[in-house]
């Protein structure tokens, strides 16, 4: 907790409080984070390359050590990742009816609200940081039903933390190829319909390809950001990411000839984006289709522009495909997060990718890929117990000199009084949700503000944020005593008495 214990003396001066940050400098904290997260080298084993996910036998050598097929006693939990399910609640207790999901992953941690759309909300990143404490191997990998959300959360979680969400170094962030379905087929028997020319029918499509190369057109102008008067580069790529991914709902569109669907007579309304290589592209792509390659899609130029982004011609609603649909929804998070879509329609993905599009081409489901790996049900993890400590410096807040003012004649009028408070991070840890929990003063003065005020959900080490309090100042007093106090927590969730 801190605590400020001062005198402030009332004037009639009014006075207007800072300005936020201009929003198109938010654009590129947002793009650097997204492009520094894709840049990484893959620290896991991976089956495409450049495609930053984990398949399923890897993870299963990871949390069944011993080899007898089963996550449990005799197992050493020291080299386990984190595993995240980002399914809704009721496939991951495996009570749902429809087939969509019949228990978890033996140690998986669910969301804590609602699905893969909330990753970044503060509360799970709470939940996240106190999980990824007792990991000493600081790995993520998140799950979803087919291996295709996961990506969006992957995207969204891998920015923020490279944007310093989670301190230096940052934890190594990835999803699970075909998700539950490559986990356990057949406690997915609804999406495993689905992908296997069932109800339907997704890879049954052989709709034009061509070879002819399409360049982009002209860069245009950036778009204006301005989600949050935060300056943190966490907080600013957080928020953004957040929005997209409920702006981005629901990130696919099918293949098919139903209203809304697309297909290769109604394929020249979009703006259609191939975020393969330049030779998957030159082999056969969609009619129209321009090339960015997914790792390059969120780069700078050498002249330190977003000429990729900036490129990609939003007069028409944008669709994004891969050779399946992992890469192409983490772009689809990317791109919304960064204002690149159509003025009425959010980007989306291809459903399933280009095999949906043409089986001959692309990346399906293979039964090969279909595993019988243990699951458990109910909301509890399950399987082993982890009690690694957490590491990590210490915040400490400080606060600053109040700006006092009147905000306007009509607040002088009515008593009530402007006060700005910048709180910092004097510590060398980074501080999360930090409030300020309440404002004890004299002279029958009284909060206007309602408390707690939330200041900031992160706040890096040398980092600082302003928020104004306002206060029923009774008529005929010319000063007031204050005493303010404010709680905040460190990387692994716990809280410190903090000066």
């Amino acid at each position: 907790m801190f605590a400020l214990s001062l005198v402030i003396g009332l004037s009639l001066v009014a006075s207007g409080s800072a300005a936020p940050p201009p929003g198109d400098g938010q654009f590129g904290i947002i793009a650097d984070a997204t492009n520094a997260y894709l840049s990484l080298a893959p620290t896991i084993p991976v089956n495409v390359a450049g495609t930053n996910y984990m398949d399923t036998q890897t993870l299963m050598a990871l949390l069944d050590d011993n080899g007898d097929g089963t996550i449990g006693p005799g197992d050493n939990p020291a080299n386990d990742p984190l595993v995240i399910d980002v399914r809704a609640a009721d496939a991951y207790t495996g009570t749902n009816t429809t087939g969509m999901g019949a228990g978890h992953i033996p140690g998986a941690i669910p969301i804590t609200t609602y699905t893969y759309k909330d990753i970044v909300k503060p509360a799970n990143l709470l939940y996240i940081r106190q999980q990824l404490a007792l990991h000493a191997n600081k790995t993520i990998v998140l799950a979803c039903y087919s291996g295709h959300t996961d990506k969006m959360a992957e995207m969204a979680l891998g920015a923020v933390a490279e944007a310093g969400y989670f301190g230096t170094p940052a934890p190594t962030i990835t999803a699970l190829k075909w998700g539950n379905l490559g986990w356990n087929s057949a406690a997915e028997p609804g999406v495993l319909a689905e992908v296997t020319s069932g109800s339907k029918d997704i890879y049954v499509h052989t709709y034009g390809i061509e070879t002819t190369p399409h360049p982009l057109p002209a860069p245009g102008a950036y778009p204006l950001i301005n989600n949050t008067t935060s300056t943190e580069p966490a907080e600013i790529t957080r928020v953004a990411d957040d929005l997209s991914e409920y702006a981005s709902n629901p990130p696919f569109i099918f293949p098919g000839t139903a209203t809304g669907q697309i297909n290769d007579t109604n394929i020249g309304n979009y703006t259609v984006v191939d975020v393969r290589s330049s030779a998957d592209y030159a082999a056969g792509h969609i009619t129209g289709a321009v090339n960015i390659p997914y790792q390059q899609l969120f780069a700078k130029d050498p002249g330190g522009n977003y000429t990729n982004l900036l490129s990609i011609d939003t007069s028409k609603p944008v669709i994004v495909y891969a050779n399946g649909q992992q890469e192409s929804n983490a772009a689809v998070i990317g791109l919304n997060a960064l204002g690149i879509r159509n003025a009425s329609a959010p980007t989306k993905g291809l459903r399933y990718g280009l095999a949906a599009w043409n089986y001959n081409y692309g990346m399906m489901f293979q039964t090969a890929e279909e595993h019988n790996y243990p699951i458990v049900t109910g909301s509890a993890p399950g399987g082993l117990t982890y009690s690694a400590t957490c590491a990590g410096g210490k915040p400490g807040l400080s606060l600053g000199a109040p700006h006092v003012y009147w905000a306007s004649l009509s607040d002088y009028s009515a008593g009530l009084l402007s006060v700005d408070w910048t709180i910092g991070n004097t510590g060398n840890g980074m501080a999360y949700d930090i409030d300020i929990s309440s404002s004890n003063n004299n002279n029958g003065v009284t909060p206007a503000t309602t408390l707690p005020l939330t200041v900031a959900n992160v706040m890096s080490p040398g980092g600082s944020a302003t928020v104004t309090l306002k206060y029923n100042v009774p008529a005929g007093v010319t000063w007031f005593h204050t005493a303010m106090a404010g709680t905040a927590t460190d990387v692994c969730g716990s809280s410190y008495s903090l000066p």
